[in-house]
């Protein structure tokens, strides 16, 4: 069985609705815990010591 790694992430509102949905199956950043968003960049958290991971908005 083939093992899938994937970065999803899903932000929403107080009231419960979806308002993003994020992912990337390719796993290229794996192990996302969290997500910090600034005014132009979203910054992803990670158990992974392979470097610092962003989009921008």
């Amino acid at each position: 069985m083939k093992r899938i790694v994937l970065f999803y992430a899903i932000a929403f509102t107080e009231d419960g609705r979806v308002v993003a949905d994020l992912q990337d199956p390719s796993g290229a950043f794996p192990k996302v815990t969290g997500v910090t968003e600034t005014a132009d960049r979203l910054y992803l958290h990670t158990l992974n010591p392979r470097g610092l991971a962003w989009l921008a908005r």
